[in-house]
């Protein structure tokens, strides 16, 4: 973000609404039978995992991440960098913990800062993974092995016995640290790794790398750790038979560009088949790239831009990950002499820039996070629908993961060109398979490369949304009245189909809008213009209709229920804020009154309020 301006609302509960009103076959994931040691959990009921995803506290969760090195920036901005992570819609942050810099002079370690960091995360309402090597990479001196470690000449990452000896040494200090703010403690830390991409550390052997793994995670047990312990590109971790290796979970790591078919769905299938009761993970999705000197920033290399990371994070979304990590989701700065030939930026092109701006693949980001807010539940056990889904357009490619009577349509473009097409799905909640050909008048459009995620039957507030082709951003209760933010490119058609057993009432500008008795559904086109459109269905339910690039810099300030006199339970009143603001930087409440603080760019901007009547 360049220089801004700061927007303070403040509005008392008791004005009106600020608003124009306008509106099979499935894959076999559960087949396979679990090796030895693979299902030993500690504490299942705190933290688990299974073949679909991790479950923390009782609630299976839809991991979505960035990383962010405490140490590669100032303390004093680490709740701003958190903040917009929590903005974004993330629920995890991740970060190395380097060894040489807690430990520069043997015996003289210091990890204040790095629980400080872990703090910081917990207050800020983030789950924390951490990557402790001994190896680390993060193109950062040594692979964070300290000088006097590199001095002593054995060899390194291996099962020399110095090498355990001296990793021993490094856990003896960070494991307590660690294991004091595991979540099974109370605390953030829901993971952590061993190791870091050891396939491709050659010189030794397999045999070797295992049980160098095996010291390690032995040594994590040994020391209290008793969250998921996980490796990622470590092949040796797949070896299911071995009983310490069934209790190490693999992952992968992608760095395509814009190479990501075939390479990114083979190898998530492939790792599905040989972690089969392990959640599809990837703990490092390309959110940009490191720049040594004499190349061009990474902010303007091919591929590296918002529309790849979309297209990139949906793909892995689309094969059945339930947790994704951005590296990076905030670079930074390699202060001091992090390593040789790179440039002192670690910005990395990331979503959260190095001075800590915002653009757009920050907002990309956030649509895909925001999305998952909305049915990230639905995902974490889905299936993938083999057939009954398809397009008459062969440039456009359909696909299904359904959940009970829920579902998420993936269409993506194929060809490079924009596309003009009818989709078919299966309804997930027929008992017959009723096929559903979408939009019912005109056709969907998809720009090159794009892909969308669109919910199927899903739960909103106040009723059920059977299917909108438009991605949504947010839904939520408004004291006595319920609301729904759509969003697509202007001048398209959004087509959202809505629970209804008897004829609606729909206040607002539609194309057309039916009503299915047969089905208790009815179906709304309207078409998206450069400004949103809100309209009001069956007097309860409002429905904004927003441009892509507006809505995905409106927001949601939550307030206790006791704010309004309407609210007819204790859930929290949701205000959306319909606008272009960089940030919703704060907001509050005192009594009766609540405020909004938004961050700005220069200029004019209008907003639009939802309060209650």
């Amino acid at each position: 973000m360049k220089s801004s301006r700061r927007k303070f609302l403040e509005i008392a509960l008791s004005a009106p609404i600020a608003a124009q009103l306008g509106k099979p076959d499935l894959e076999t994931l559960g087949a396979y039978l679990a090796p030895p040691g693979q299902m030993e959990f500690s504490n299942p009921g705190i933290i688990r995992y299974d073949s679909h995803c991790l479950t923390l506290k009782g609630r299976d969760t839809f991991l979505r991440g960035g990383a962010f090195h405490y140490c590669r920036c100032p303390r004093e901005l680490w709740r701003d960098r958190l903040l917009k992570f929590k903005r974004a819609g993330f629920n995890t942050v991740d970060t190395y913990v380097f060894w040489n810099y807690h430990e520069p002079v043997e015996g003289h370690s210091d990890l204040s800062e790095f629980e400080a960091f872990v703090r910081a995360v917990k207050e800020t309402g983030l789950w924390l993974i951490v990557r402790p090597g001994p190896y680390i990479s993060a193109e950062w001196d040594r692979g964070g092995f300290p000088a006097w470690v590199v001095a002593k000449k054995f060899p390194l990452r291996s099962n020399d016995p110095h090498s355990v000896e001296t990793s021993k040494h490094w856990y003896g200090d960070v494991l307590p640290a660690i294991r004091r703010h595991q979540i099974t403690r109370g605390g953030p830390i829901i993971m952590m790794q061993l190791e870091n991409e050891y396939d491709y550390w050659p010189g030794v052997s397999d045999a070797d790398k295992r049980a160098y793994i095996s010291a390690l995670a032995e040594t994590a047990w040994d020391a209290g750790i008793d969250i998921p312990l996980f490796t990622c590109w470590t092949k040796q971790a797949r070896e299911n038979s071995d009983p310490v290796m069934a209790r190490i979970m693999d992952t992968c790591n992608f760095y395509p560009r814009w190479k990501i078919f075939p390479e990114v769905p083979d190898v998530l299938q492939q790792l599905r088949k040989d972690e089969p009761t392990s959640p599809v993970a990837v703990t490092e999705l390309q959110g940009g790239y490191q720049v040594d000197y004499g190349e061009q920033l990474a902010s303007g290399q091919r591929g590296l831009d918002a529309a790849t990371l979309e297209l990139l994070t949906k793909t892995v979304i689309e094969q059945g990950a339930t947790l994704y990590n951005y590296y990076m989701g905030f670079g930074g700065t390699s202060f001091d002499w992090a390593r040789k030939h790179l440039i002192t930026s670690y910005d990395y092109a990331a979503p959260i820039r190095e001075p800590g701006g915002l653009w757009d693949k920050y907002y990309a980001a956030r649509g895909i996070c925001e999305s998952l807010n909305f049915f990230g539940n639905v995902l974490t056990r889905a299936e993938a629908v083999r057939g009954g889904c398809g397009s008459n357009n062969p440039s456009v490619v359909v696909s299904e993961r359904v959940n009970g009577q829920s579902a998420v349509i993936f269409m993506r473009e194929a060809a490079n060109a924009e596309q003009h097409f009818k989709m078919t799905f299966v309804d997930p909640a027929s008992r017959v398979n009723r096929p559903i050909q979408v939009p019912r008048e005109a056709n969907l459009t998809l720009g090159p490369g794009e892909m969308k995620m669109i919910p199927v039957g899903v739960p909103i507030s106040g009723g059920v949304l059977h299917y909108s082709t438009a991605e949504i951003l947010a839904q939520g209760r408004n004291a006595d009245r319920d609301f729904l933010i759509v969003y697509d490119d202007p001048g398209r058609v959004a087509e959202i189909a809505l629970a209804s057993s008897q004829e609606p009432q729909i206040d607002g500008e539609t194309l057309y809008h039916y009503w299915e008795k047969k089905y208790k559904s009815a179906v709304l086109g309207v078409r998206v213009e450069n400004q949103e459109k809100v309209l009001q269905f069956n007097g309860r339910l409002l429905i904004f209709v927003v441009p892509k690039e507006r809505a995905l810099r409106s927001w949601v300030a939550e307030y206790p229920s006791s704010v309004a006199r309407q609210a007819e339970d204790s859930r929290p009143l949701a205000v959306p804020l319909v606008t272009d603001a960089a940030l919703l930087a704060d907001y509050g409440s005192e009594k009766n009154r609540v405020w909004a603080e938004l961050d700005f760019r220069p200029g004019h901007h209008d907003l639009t309020v939802m309060l209650p009547p």
